[in-house]
């Protein structure tokens, strides 16, 4: 099933020190590994990235040489809003598939499984069920212990009908719904169906500092085993 890609790397850098989807992951910036994972699928047929206004023009230039024909966008002041600016720019194909910027480890079976997965859902996304136990706290103070049975920590890329995800982001501003984090939750608000696949646990998200190295490491075992 051909699909649309809008990859998101709108962030600001605050919490990291630096715009983390420009750092370098062996040699090569996150943002550019990110976008090469979906270049190589076959069934990726449009790359959308979406970005701070001001770094379109150094995006461009680091994602020379791409062969996918590709489109980089301004973002907004939420992910919500740069989503759905990336929406305006996507080919009218049926799924489109939608990944964060900084996860630049997205293995091609993943995607494929995502784009398998959807069949006649609105949407469908990647889980790994969560192995450690859960607790929810009051300041310093834990308050109850949560189950963890059929509890999931989800991951991108996310499949989506592209009339889907379209509505709910219209449902969602017709009912100032902002600010969501995940692009999934627009289409439970809505009342659509999303279908669960397999996720995969290197499929790691760059949000810290230490993830860098948790990167590099398993950037080296994949060599190695090639």
């Amino acid at each position: 099933m051909a699909a649309s890609a809008i990859i998101v790397a709108g962030g600001s850098g605050t919490r990291f020190g630096t715009k983390k989807q420009f750092i370098n992951l062996g040699m090569v910036p996150v943002l550019r590994r990110t976008v090469l994972c979906f270049d190589s699928h076959p069934l990726i047929t449009y790359i959308v990235i979406v970005v701070p206004e001001e770094d379109i023009g150094h995006v461009t230039n680091i994602l020379h040489g791409m062969t996918t024909p590709l489109s980089v966008t301004a973002g907004g002041s939420t992910r919500q809003e740069s989503v759905w600016n990336g929406l305006q720019v996507a080919t009218p194909s049926d799924v489109v598939l939608i990944h964060d910027g900084v996860r630049p480890l997205v293995s091609q079976s993943l995607i494929s499984r995502v784009l398998a997965g959807i069949g006649d859902l609105d949407a469908c996304i990647p889980g790994i069920p969560v192995a450690d136990t859960l607790k929810e706290s009051e300041g310093s103070f834990v308050e109850r212990t949560i189950p963890r049975d059929n509890v999931y920590q989800v991951q991108t890329p996310q499949a989506f009908r592209k009339s889907s995800i379209v509505e709910a982001h219209a449902f969602a501003r017709s009912h100032n719904i902002g600010n969501l984090t995940d692009d999934s939750a627009l289409i439970e608000n809505a009342g659509g169906k999303v279908g669960l696949v397999p996720g995969d646990p290197f499929n790691i998200k760059i949000t810290l500092k230490e993830d860098i190295y948790i990167a590099e490491a398993i950037l080296r075992c994949r060599s190695e085993s090639d």
